[in-house]
Formats: C-alpha cells, sequence, structure tokens
C-alpha cells in the first residue's frame, strides 16, 4: 500500500543518514563549532581560537619569567547556503518511503553533498602555501609520499590523523605500488589491491575525491593577467596586499593561488577568495610580507599546477548547519552531527508538491601550517 503520508520530518531524517554517509571533505575537517550556531544562536558567525605558536623553554637560573600566551581568533561563517528544490506530481508523492528516499531524497541530497564537499576543496587550498614537490606534477612515486610526510614533519604537524586526499589520477598511479598493495608491508596491503584503495602509509590516511584535479586560480583567465603590480607600498609584516592593473575589470581570485613580488622571493598564497573591482583588488595572504613590498612592484602568478593535498582535520575549521525550521511544513533532523532542513508546500493550482532541502555551511583553514600542497 501506497504511503501517502510522507511529511517533513519522516524525510529529514532520511536525508541527514544520506548525507552524513556520502560527505567525504566535509567528514575530514574539524566541525566541533556547529553546536555554537544552534544552541546558541549566536548569528551566522562564531570565533575560533588559533593556538598560539610554540616557543623553547627558559632555562631555569634561579627565578622565573613569564611568557606570553598569544592567541588569536578568527571567524568562521555560514558563508554558504546550499539547496535543492523538486517539484513532484501526485504520483510521485504517493511513493513509498523507501522508494521516495532512494528517488528522491538521495540524488537531491547528493547533489547538496557534492556542493559542500567542493567547497571545502576550495578553502583548503589555502595548504598551497606549502610545497612538496613540483607545481605542475602530480604525486605517483614512493619518494613523492616520502617527500609529503616529510614536509609535514618539517611543519610539526601532529602525526596521528594525518590525511592525503588526492585526485583520481594520483590514486590509479598509487595502488599500482607494491607499497600499497603488497602483503610484505602489512596485512592491509592484500584488502587495499583487492578494493582498489590505497592502504594507510608514512602517516597518512588516503582518500580518493573525483573533484580534484587540475587547480582553478580564477573566475576567468583575464582575473590574473595584465600588468599586475602592487598599489601603494605595503611594510613586512603585514598580511594585507593591494594589486592593480588586472586585464578583467570584475572577478575573483581564488583562494590558494600563489605568486611572487619582485625583489621577494617569497611564495605567497591568497588566503581568501578575493573579489576584483575595477581592475584592482585586496588579497588576505599568507604568509604575511616578509620584505616591504614596494609601490607599482611587479606580481608574478605560480603556474596552477593540481589541487592534492596532505594535512591534519585540526587545521580546518567547518560547520555544516541546517536552518531553523520554517513556520509550516518545515522539519530538521540530525545524524552523526549532519543536520539538514527539509521544506513542504503543495500547490492547488498544479496539484503538485514542492520540497526543498537546504543547510548552511562554512569553513576556514585556521592553521595554514597545518597542510601542504601534495606535488610530484
Amino acid at each position: 500500500m501506497s504511503n501517502t503520508f510522507i511529511t517533513p520530518t519522516m524525510v529529514a531524517r532520511d536525508a541527514a543518514i544520506a548525507i552524513s554517509n556520502r560527505l567525504l571533505v566535509g567528514n575530514l575537517v574539524t566541525r566541533d563549532k556547529e553546536n555554537l550556531f544552534t544552541a546558541a544562536k549566536r548569528g551566522d558567525s562564531v570565533k575560533v581560537t588559533v593556538p598560539p605558536a610554540v616557543s623553547d623553554a627558559s632555562e631555569f637560573t634561579g627565578t622565573t619569567v613569564a611568557g606570553a600566551v598569544t592567541e588569536t581568533e578568527v571567524d568562521l561563517t555560514l558563508e554558504k547556503h546550499f539547496y535543492k528544490r523538486v517539484d513532484l506530481t501526485t504520483k510521485e508523492k504517493s511513493l513509498e518511503l523507501s522508494d521516495f528516499t532512494r528517488l528522491v531524497t538521495v540524488p537531491n541530497v547528493q547533489g547538496i553533498q557534492e556542493s559542500i564537499d567542493k567547497y571545502f576543496l576550495r578553502i583548503m587550498q589555502v595548504f598551497r602555501k606549502n610545497l612538496s614537490g613540483t607545481v605542475g606534477n602530480r604525486p605517483s612515486t614512493v619518494a613523492h609520499v616520502a617527500a609529503a610526510n616529510q614536509k609535514l614533519n618539517d611543519l610539526k604537524v601532529i602525526a596521528n590523523g594525518r590525511v592525503a586526499l588526492v585526485d583520481t589520477t594520483v590514486e590509479a598511479a598509487l595502488i599500482q605500488l607494491p607499497l600499497f598493495t603488497s602483503g610484505d608491508y602489512g596485512q592491509d596491503g592484500p584488502t587495499a589491491l583487492r578494493e582498489a584503495q590505497i592502504a594507510r602509509r608514512m602517516n597518512l590516511d588516503f582518500f580518493r575525491d573525483a573533484n580534484l584535479g587540475a587547480f582553478t586560480r580564477s573566475a576567468a583567465a583575464g582575473d590574473i593577467t595584465g600588468t599586475v603590480l602592487v598599489d601603494g607600498t605595503v611594510a613586512a609584516g603585514e598580511d594585507t596586499l593591494h594589486i592593480d592593473g588586472i586585464t578583467n575589470a570584475t572577478g575573483t581570485i581564488y583562494a590558494g593561488t600563489a605568486f611572487t613580488i619582485a625583489g621577494d622571493a617569497t611564495r605567497y598564497v591568497v588566503r581568501k577568495d578575493a573579489t576584483i573591482a575595477d581592475h584592482e583588488v585586496d588579497l588576505l595572504i599568507t604568509p604575511v610580507l616578509a620584505a616591504q613590498a614596494t609601490d607599482e612592484a611587479a606580481i608574478t602568478f605560480e603556474a596552477a599546477g593540481y589541487s592534492n593535498l596532505v594535512y591534519h582535520p585540526n587545521a580546518v575549521a567547518g560547520a555544516i548547519v541546517a536552518p531553523t525550521p520554517l513556520a509550516m511544513g518545515s522539519a530538521v533532523e540530525s545524524f552523526n552531527g549532519v543536520s539538514i532542513r527539509v521544506s513542504m508546500d503543495s500547490s492547488i493550482a498544479s496539484l503538485a508538491d514542492s520540497i526543498v532541502y537546504d543547510v548552511f555551511v562554512g569553513g576556514r583553514v585556521i592553521q595554514p601550517d597545518g597542510g601542504a600542497l601534495f606535488c610530484g
């Protein structure tokens, strides 16, 4: 017998389970601040504390001197609102709940999951600040993996819980290496071979994401071309740089875009998407300027390369939060910490029902030295 009483609560419950089970990158970041958005109703932004830099201990020589504990805070903002809407005929609405979940809920939730994962991948390109290998080369050998592990060691990243996010081409190369598939290197080798997976090696858990691939530096080619120059002298130690001379009058330079400044060999990375206006833009950068940036010094953008990453989830703060239910025909459900809102409405004119699945999403790399670009 068909179920004609599918409710927002029932659909939201299955939607929460589906999105939790399908998230990849969204489950590989730290999301311990989500309850601050819902429980305290603090609006769309909360403060996240960045751990202070570690310094050597002092040697005791008869008296002690207190050291400064300098903590900084960054905003974690729910800056994206992803939704999927579907209009259902009376016949479609009469499906059994299990069929409704399979034919309606799962495909729509999968679309939201894809958008969430792509969003986190975008903001995490800030890790390109630290380079393992050569930009433009994909990792494909044991030596490349060892170099990535060394880079994280040099950055003093916590060993337990490190992650490698790789594209399908990198996965295809690594799963052919005996280190990852041979029983000589552990019991998980044969299993990895059978399942075409990359076993955990060199302190790294490997995850393949088909959304990775060539890195996109800007919304359009003209956003990083032209006679691009520093606009106004900027002192060493500053983290914001104004540039002009961009070909396009409007556009966006994406987080993770690397560049150098004439007279300074330091490799700088854009920390947040920057919106171009009238051929110029402010760039929030990491690291801070190592030397004074002179007015009209030339900017040279680095080649795009690929977007594979090694990092620790603690270096990224994320949140996936359902909006508050609407006044009528709306419900929020959670599963494994992931919540989603489902809202339903009907039209007498078309004899159809509309259903909307939606979530708020926010993310921020709070420790740019918590990861690196993974190259060959």
